[in-house]
Parts: C-alpha cells; structure tokens; sequence
C-alpha cells in the first residue's frame, strides 16, 4: 500500500503497467510471503527439528536479500507510513530482548536466533508498504496464499510420505493419515490453514468472491483433513469474535469480547498448573485432561522461572541448555521436558526467555496496543476492510499462543501472519488506505 504499508498512492501514476516500481513490489511482496510461508526447506516433514537452522547459508542469503529488497521498495514507494513504527513500547521491548542475549543461559543461540528476528521483522514491517491500495493488497495476498495451497496439494501425491504423517512417525504416529503438506506438523498446517481461510474472506470481500472462495474452499479442506481441532474450532469462532468487535464502538466491551476467550483459555491452561482449584475445575469438567501432555512441560519451565524471574533464561536461551538437558528431575517429571524445543505455549516461553518484565512489555506489544489500533481504525471502507482481516488473524494468534508457540520465533509462519496484522493495525489507525 503506500502511505500506509497498506496503502500505496503514486499522485502521478495513471498507467500502472508502465510502473516498473509497481510490478517489482508486487514480486517482493508475493515472493516474501512464500519465502517464510514455505521457507527455503519445505517437507522437511520433522517437527522436533530446530525450526530455522541459521547456520543454512541459503537460509541467511534469502531472508537477508529479502529484508533488502522490502527496504528499497518500501523507500522507493514513499515509506513515510513506517514512521508509525517508532511506538515506545515496541522499542523498549527490542532494547529488554537485547539485554536479555547479555543474561541469557546460551547467549550465541540467543544472538543468532536474535539476528534472524530483527531480519524477519524488517520483512514484515516493509511487507503492507508495498501494495498500491487495498485492491492490490487482496489481489497479492490472495496469490501467496494459493500458492502455498496449491503446493501442499501438489506434496500430497509428489511427497505423499511427507506430506501426510504416517504411522511410522517416530514421535508421533497417532497421527497417522494426517494432512501437514509443506509444513513440519499438523498443527502448523491447521493452523495456516485458519489463515489462509481469512485471507479467502477477505479476498472475497475485497477483490474477487470466485477468487476468494476458492482459496477458502480449499483451505477449509486441507483444515479437516489436518485433523487439527483446535485450529477447527478456533476459526469460526475469531470470525464471530471479530464481527461483534468491529461494530462495537466501547473500547472496554471490545476488549471483554477479544479478550475474555484468551483469559478464560489462559486460566484453564496455565492456570491449571499454577492453581490446584483451577485443576480441580478442569478436571471436572474434563477427566485426565493434560492438554496432550503439555501440563508437565508447563510446570517444568515455570518452576525453573523463579531461579531467574527478572532476566529470564535468554531470547530462545532455555529449551536445549543446560538447565533443561541435566535438571534434577522432580517427583512429578517424567523427562518429557528434555526433548523440547519450545514449551508449546507462547506466553509460558515470552516469561521463560524474557522474565517477567519481557512478557509485560510483549504483552503489551503484541495484545493491549494492537488492540487499541483497531478501536482507532480510521473509519474509511478500505482502513476497516484491512482492519478486519488484521484483528481476525490477531485474535486467532493471541488464542493459539494457549497451546502453541511461536511469538519472536524466528520465521514461523504463523508469527509471521501475527506481526505482520499487529503492525497492519497500526498504520490503519494511522494512515489512510487507498482502494
């Protein structure tokens, strides 16, 4: 877009197909989504490997070349918009994450794992820069999003042992006969395919109804076929949660309605380790319920939490170090912990990684501010048409931030389309978007 990230408007642009800047934007931006929606290793078709090796040199030579490549389109298309950028709070959070690679248990993998966030963060700040207008938006969005469907389908019978968990799945083989495609697990797949199910709408809505239908048709297909329910469940209820709060004009009732599902979950899961009556309540309702064993790996880390609660262990600095690989098991620990690479809840490993302090801070980037920009969503058909979208992909983050983690990883695509939505909120609290 152009003055907004956006929205994108060339005061003396009639002709677009003479608009070499036009067409080279568009291919950045299409090709930056593949770039982290597929990544540089697709059917990998191991979940429990580290989730970006930075050590791969073309891993580094593309996202680098990206962030490049954003930068000189976002300036060449007038990227005043990113001055919306400059929010204290986002800021001091980049500052703490800094201080906390200096504390951090394995300061090298914190730096690098660092590095390669800053990276991915320039990708996603210049990303809504690029497009003219809300049109171009839909219209690119859509394409990245029927490519990566259209090459999960293709994996299906070109890397069909891949593509689809088998029995003989080491870790894993309950999930036999489970659709993934190019992604290393089916919760990532379900999950993006709650994703690109929105965008479908919002193609739709936006640019083309056959178009986006399409892309939702078969979203909504591979999502059953994945066999993830949360990802299932959750997608229609952020499409509910997001329709009441984009005609609700009380910031207060809109934060009870976004923001009372992620406190409900949040106690029911979190709460179940750190209260016994909350335990009490959900195993009632729901006997033996461990969350598919992530209890155990929740208590683990936030026992551990309390020997370092103002630094944390370090930017990604705990699964894998030391104070996991040879803790002193305790009474209730089975182990399962040291085979970790996250703690398979967002927030539990922003306190982990971060302390205290850092998940204040990330909590107010990343759930408190992106909802204030979306109660101040200039009051235009384009500003609220973006603005929907935004908040639907942000809601369903923040909620499968309960069972999942991916906040500050790196290149996981679901962050991804979680950054790129808090900063999309912004500037269309901030800037007007062209049609």
């Amino acid at each position: 877009m152009s003055a907004t990230g956006t929205t994108a408007t060339h005061a003396g642009s009639a002709d677009l197909s003479a608009d070499a800047g036009y067409y080279l934007r568009s291919i950045v931006f299409v090709a930056a989504l593949l770039l982290v929606w597929v990544s540089t290793a697709p059917f990998k078709g191991t979940y429990y490997v580290e989730a970006e090796d930075t050590s791969n040199v073309v891993n580094q030579i593309s996202f680098s070349l990206m962030a490049v490549l954003g930068l000189f389109c976002a300036a060449n298309a007038g990227g005043r918009a990113a001055l919306a950028y400059l929010r204290p709070a986002w800021l001091l959070l980049l500052a703490w994450m800094v201080v906390g690679v200096v504390y951090s248990a394995n300061p090298e993998i914190s730096m690098r794992a660092l590095r390669f966030t800053l990276v991915v963060l320039v990708i996603a700040g210049t990303l809504p820069l690029l497009p003219r207008g809300q049109r171009h938006f839909a219209l690119l969005l859509g394409m990245a999003a029927l490519i990566v469907l259209l090459i999960c389908y293709v994996g299906l019978v070109v890397f069909r042992d891949v593509a689809i968990h088998s029995g003989g799945d080491v870790l894993e083989p309950e999930h036999a006969g489970a659709w993934r495609g190019l992604f290393d697990h089916k919760n990532i797949a379900g999950a993006m395919m709650v994703i690109l199910m929105l965008i479908g709408i919002f193609v739709a809505a936006s640019y083309s109804l056959r178009f986006g239908l399409v892309i939702l048709g078969l979203a909504a297909l591979f999502l059953f076929m994945t066999g993830s329910k949360t990802s299932m469940g959750l997608g229609p209820f952020v499409v509910l949660v997001g329709f009441a709060c984009a005609r609700i004009r009380s910031l207060w009732l809109r934060a009870l309605i976004a923001l009372g599902p992620l406190a409900l979950l949040l106690t029911a899961t979190i709460g179940s380790v750190l209260y016994p009556s909350i335990n009490a309540i959900v195993q009632s309702v729901s006997p033996g319920q461990t969350f598919t064993g992530r209890t155990e790996i929740w208590r683990f880390a936030l026992d551990r939490l309390w020997e370092r609660p103002l630094f944390g262990y370090g930017f990604e600095g705990f699964w894998g170090s030391d104070f996991v690989l040879f803790s002193e098991p305790k009474e209730y620990e089975s182990g399962i912990s040291n085979g970790m690479v996250h703690g398979h809840n967002g927030y539990v490993d922003l306190v982990i990684g971060l302390g205290i302090p850092g998940l204040v801070l990330a909590v107010i980037v990343l759930i408190l501010l992106p909802l204030r920009d979306h109660h101040r969503v200039i009051p235009t058909f384009e500003n609220k048409a973006l603005a929907e979208l935004f908040f639907r992909i942000w809601l369903f983050a923040i909620y499968s931030a309960c069972l999942e983690s991916f906040f500050f990883r790196r290149a996981d695509p679901v962050w991804f389309a979680l950054l790129v939505s808090v900063i999309g909120l912004r500037l269309t609290a901030k800037h007007r978007v062209s049609p």
